[in-house]
């Protein structure tokens, strides 16, 4: 359960603050021990499948945060 609750805490951060997710989106290693994450769950959040990150939070959990990258021109 910590786990799961590792990788829902750092998706929420991440769709909250601008400045955070371009630290992911540049270098996404920084955030295992900050996170608390394993090796594989920060590949699952950094190769950005919504399926598979749905499936790791018990499949058929609610999806209650989205985490959207977009270029800096685009905002």
């Amino acid at each position: 359960m910590a786990k799961r609750n590792a990788i829902a805490d750092l998706m929420a951060r991440l769709s909250v603050d601008p400045a955070l997710r371009r630290r992911f989106k540049e270098d996404p290693s920084a955030f295992k021990d900050e996170a608390g994450l394993t090796d594989e769950e920060l590949e699952l959040l950094a190769g950005g499948n919504s399926d598979q990150v749905r499936d790791s939070l018990g499949g058929d959990a609610t999806v209650t945060c989205c985490v959207l990258f977009v270029g800096e021109d685009e905002r």
